[in-house]
């Protein structure tokens, strides 16, 4: 009796009765065990051992700690992986984020220098003759005989539109719907042909007519250009006998002389400069909204006479007389040259016409020996443009003046430029015009 009442005080002290779930009493040997029953069903984990021979008292092994605590535990595991998931998942974010953002700003910075490089077209322009050996067919490209015949009805005399240095010049339509002017060389051919070709079709800008392509055979040399509908400047200014016809107000006339000393201006800002050398009113052309386009430049080589597709060239009143030999051609040549272009602009007549008393008399001469340069505008202009028109005047007279006072071509620009900005306000209705014609000289500055 008292080694049984031991034992149970022993195992009171190991599982507790907080972990028997029921009351453990003390009773004399004849005692019950309601509770053994219940842990056997409720906690297969207890386990019977035979004490000192007798199966009739069990022992319990109570469960650990642990066993206790693994719902919790596994509640912590999943929140803290969800936290780790989601970290992952906004640094993956944020990493294709940040990558998207460099490749985009890489993207960006290529495409800005790509579009403030000059393109490789202009830079053959810049290129000296001697040195051009690359040639984009794309730009100007190489015409069969065939195609040309065909543009131009077999070159009918139907198709004339006119002549010059270079030769006849016809109007054509290309097989791609193009309409171009076709000058055509016979007879009098020169080696230089393909070779002045290959620069002038890497020169592009805005004011300058555009070179579409060539042929060459054993007797011929053609040459295929943008067609310009309103023709040369001067058809615009005076008649056959070289007297005012008044079709242009101020305005248009100053616009066309900008346009065309932007168009010179950027030949001579080539590396090295690039030399009209037969610069004149005949070889300014309008396109269909007026805008000049110079043409014939790059071609000196190749001239045989002078242009003849004005009636001006007569008497060649352009050409620089301070030029000893016509091969000493240089930038202030042009120069001279377009101040006489400039005087039969505002003075509305040929430079020698048939007012002239003497041959070797003409426009150029008779302003410089004059005091009063308000008589030599155009009578057809109304009396608010005559100040903008002496202003013109008098920059013309700078350029035909002794070589070293002349002014550049970039020089002639700005003082034009100027004198727009000053007669603009007369001329509210062009004012869409102003700035088409500012953003226009900022992409080929």
């Amino acid at each position: 009796m008292i080694a049984a009442e031991a034992l149970i005080t022993f195992k009171g002290s190991l599982g507790g009765p907080q972990q028997l779930g029921c009351s453990i009493v003390k009773y004399p040997c004849q005692m019950q065990w309601p509770c053994l029953d219940c842990y056997k069903l409720k906690d297969p984990g207890g386990v019977t051992t035979k004490i000192d021979g007798n199966n009739d008292i069990p022992t319990l092994t109570p469960l650990p700690e642990t066993q206790d605590r693994k719902p919790g535990g596994r509640r912590s595991s999943a929140i803290i992986g969800s936290v780790i998931a989601a970290i992952v998942v906004v640094v993956i974010l944020v990493t294709v984020y940040i990558c998207l953002m460099r490749v985009k700003k890489s993207m960006r910075q290529t495409s800005e220098v790509a579009s403030s490089m000059p393109s490789p077209t202009v830079e053959m322009g810049r290129v000296n003759t001697q040195h051009v050996t690359a040639f984009s067919p794309q730009n100007t490209r190489q015409l069969t005989i065939l195609e040309l015949e065909q543009a131009t009805q077999n070159f009918s005399r139907n198709n004339i539109i006119g002549e010059g240095g270079f030769g006849v010049v016809y109007k054509g339509l290309l097989q791609d719907g193009s309409i171009v002017a076709i000058k055509r060389r016979l007879f009098a051919l020169t080696k230089d042909f393909v070779l002045n070709v290959k620069q002038i079709a890497h020169i592009h800008h805005i004011h300058l007519v555009k070179l579409i392509g060539y042929y060459e055979d054993s007797h011929q040399q053609l040459l295929v250009y943008e067609y310009l509908p309103n023709g040369n400047v001067g058809s615009h200014l005076y008649d056959s006998e070289g007297l005012p016809v008044g079709r242009l107000n101020l305005w248009r006339r100053l616009s066309i002389a900008l346009g065309a000393s932007k168009g010179v201006e950027h030949l001579h800002s080539l590396v090295p400069p690039l030399v009209h050398t037969n610069f004149r009113t005949s070889n300014v052309l309008l396109d269909e909204n007026f805008t000049a386009k110079v043409s014939d430049y790059g071609f000196c080589k190749l001239q045989t006479q002078v242009d003849q597709a004005g009636s001006s060239s007569n008497v060649d009143c352009f050409l620089d007389p301070e030029l000893s030999f016509p091969q000493n051609f240089s930038e202030k040549s042009d120069v001279y040259s377009f101040g006489v272009f400039l005087l039969e602009l505002i003075c509305g007549c040929e430079a020698h016409n048939k007012n002239m008393l003497h041959p070797d008399e003409n426009i150029a001469f008779q302003v410089k020996n004059s005091v009063d340069l308000d008589r030599f505008v155009d009578m057809t202009m109304g009396y608010k443009e005559k100040h903008g028109a002496r202003r013109i005047l008098m920059l013309a007279l700078q350029c035909v003046d002794a070589t070293c006072r002349r002014p550049s071509m970039a020089q002639i620009v700005l003082e034009l430029e100027r004198i727009q900005r000053e007669i603009a306000p007369m001329y509210s209705q062009f004012n869409d015009e102003i700035g088409a014609v500012t953003l226009g000289s900022e992409l080929f500055q």
